[in-house]
């Protein structure tokens, strides 16, 4: 997938996301992973000690991963890869 590519599906999935948090009143955080790593930091600010979270590749492929429970808060948690990936991760309260 060229750049161009990937900027359009994170737009769209962000767009659906706005629609979401629009509809959920604010349940919802949209992180890009515009770099690979095996460890995504994501800042969701959404309150929710285990929300769900949906990722996907920058091929919009949905991918599994795991989440480091011993690094997470309210706010804040690290979604783990066994690889390096980029993507997006769809967090919901």
């Amino acid at each position: 997938m060229i750049d161009s590519d990937f900027y359009a599906l994170a737009g769209a999935i962000n767009h659906n996301a706005d629609l979401l948090e629009q509809h959920l009143a604010g349940g919802v955080h949209v992180h890009k992973q515009e770099t690979p790593a095996t460890v995504w930091a994501v800042r969701h600010s959404l309150g929710s000690l285990r929300p769900l979270i949906e990722t996907y590749d920058s091929n919009g492929n949905q991918i599994g991963h795991g989440v480091k429970r011993d690094t997470q808060t309210f706010d804040f948690c690290e979604v783990t890869f066994t690889i390096p990936m980029s993507g997006v991760a769809i967090l919901r309260r």
